[in-house]
């Protein structure tokens, strides 16, 4: 059972952005917004930046609260009485079957954070995407930059295909988790809602990529949801 403060913090957080923000957010929109503010804009995975970017901003608006600590080049997004990091989620994928497990952070920043201050919490705006079949958004948004990046030439040079771009992002609903010891994600691991991304794989100069945590909210205990809300 969790503190009661922590339940009231993340009903409060969820009834908060289900209020602010959006409920359909344009994608040439959300980076023309992030560009004025000179934040990742460049990046082609825009929700999820827009979302941190978003989340933050409405909360230490309304909350106030500042950055999450850091451990090593992990910083976790938000820090009120407990600390959270901010992710957006589709809940399908482009075939209408389950999404993929959502990648969290770095494993030992993750561990070290959730021993350190008594667990860490997840802030999940999630929807579903809307996606580029003509290529139109992709060639705007190279075009915004000022044309393609030097990793665009090399991937088709390799003959590597292209994700398809995210257009647009309607929101479904607001999921707060909470996991709060050492033990919460050894048993995730064991039972199958929890796993490593990028375990094992390495960069292009040949070094290990560092292991990250990666969530199955189709899959993860109800227990461990402190807070949830709907559009």
């Amino acid at each position: 059972m969790y503190a009661q403060d922590l339940v009231c913090e993340a009903t409060q957080i969820a009834d908060i952005l289900i209020c602010n923000l959006p409920q359909r957010i344009d994608g040439k929109e959300a980076i023309l917004e992030l560009k004025q503010q000179d934040y990742q804009w460049r990046q082609m995975e825009w929700v999820g930046w827009y979302f941190e970017y978003k989340v933050f901003s409405i909360l230490t608006q309304t909350l106030g609260g500042t950055r999450g600590p850091s451990y090593g080049k992990t910083t976790f997004d938000y820090r009120c009485r407990y600390i959270w990091d901010l992710k957006a989620h589709p809940e399908y994928r482009t075939d209408g079957k389950p999404n993929e497990p959502m990648i969290l952070n770095d494993q030992e920043a993750v561990e070290a954070c959730v021993t350190e201050h008594s667990g860490l919490g997840f802030v999940v705006v999630r929807g579903v995407a809307e996606f580029d079949s003509s290529g139109e958004f992709k060639e705007w948004h190279d075009s915004l930059k000022g044309g393609t990046s030097a990793y665009e030439h090399e991937r088709v040079q390799r003959g590597a295909g292209s994700r398809k771009r995210k257009t647009a992002f309607e929101v479904r609903g607001i999921d707060a988790y909470f996991i709060g010891s050492q033990r919460v994600l050894d048993a995730g691991i064991e039972e199958g809602w929890l796993n490593f991304f990028q375990k094992g794989m390495r960069n292009a100069d040949g070094s290990p990529r560092r292991a990250k945590y990666a969530l199955r909210t189709d899959r993860v205990p109800d227990s461990l949801k402190v807070a949830s809300i709907k559009y």
